[in-house]
């Protein structure tokens, strides 16, 4: 791919941490869909309800601020794989994750977005999921860090993978292990291989913030995969 004409910016003016354990601003609990009044009800714990709902309503509210819709307007449907999107306006691009009482949400207007959020915590089966979820070079990398440094890097490059497979919303076709993202917050190109052809997307830290690590990732092009030559289609540059 021409580097030079490939600009590593993610489109998402709206991009913001929501802490779901004092989220008050509640809506009607009508303005969530039937799917997600129903996951909300399975939750077990009243805790991991309320997070929920919460992070759904707070995504409802920022796509009717960068819309312009009214939240009871925001039809949002579900892919094959769960991907979400908003119905009737295909050029608005979202994604939200959650961990534990924190939400990121980002939106933007360009390519298929995906945003992951961890909270910093220890992380001592760390090596075990490196070992089934990174790539040979990133487990190295992660290894050879010092003991202190390890939980962040892991839980980094963890993001990082997730944010890559949201933005594509293929599900479990893709293995993490097939894609580099690195360990550390920087900007790049990744370059996916999904049912022969290759998937171009940038990825990139979401806003700093102290007590959680959160990545970005944005689909860009798709080119068909015999020698990178023949380009399938740019839809999302």
């Amino acid at each position: 791919m021409n580097s030079s004409a490939y600009a590593l910016s993610i489109d998402a003016p709206v991009c913001r941490y929501v802490d779901l354990d004092s989220f008050t601003d509640l809506l009607p609990a009508q303005v969530l869909s039937d799917e997600e009044c129903a996951r909300a009800a399975n939750f077990r714990f009243p805790a991991d309800r309320q997070r929920y709902v919460a992070s759904h309503i707070a995504l409802r509210q920022a796509l009717a601020e960068y819309t312009g819709l009214h939240h009871a307007a925001l039809q949002l449907a579900t892919g094959s794989f769960g991907k979400p999107s908003l119905s009737g306006h295909t050029r608005t691009q979202f994604s939200l994750s959650h961990s534990h009482g924190l939400a990121l949400i980002a939106i933007g207007g360009r390519g298929p977005l995906g945003a992951d959020v961890e909270l910093l915590r220890a992380v001592p089966d760390a090596a075990v999921l490196a070992a089934e979820h990174f790539t040979r070079r990133e487990q190295e990398a992660l290894a050879a860090l010092p003991a202190q440094e390890r939980d962040k890097a892991f839980l980094t490059c963890w993001t990082r993978k997730e944010a890559c497979l949201k933005a594509i919303g293929v599900g479990l076709l893709l293995s993490p292990q097939s894609f580099e993202v690195g360990l550390v917050p920087d900007c790049r190109s990744v370059e996916l291989s999904v049912a022969g052809r290759i998937l171009w997307l940038v990825l990139g830290p979401a806003p700093a913030r102290m007590d959680c690590v959160g990545s970005l990732a944005e689909w860009r092009q798709t080119e068909a995969r015999a020698g990178h030559a023949s380009r399938l289609a740019e839809a999302h540059a």
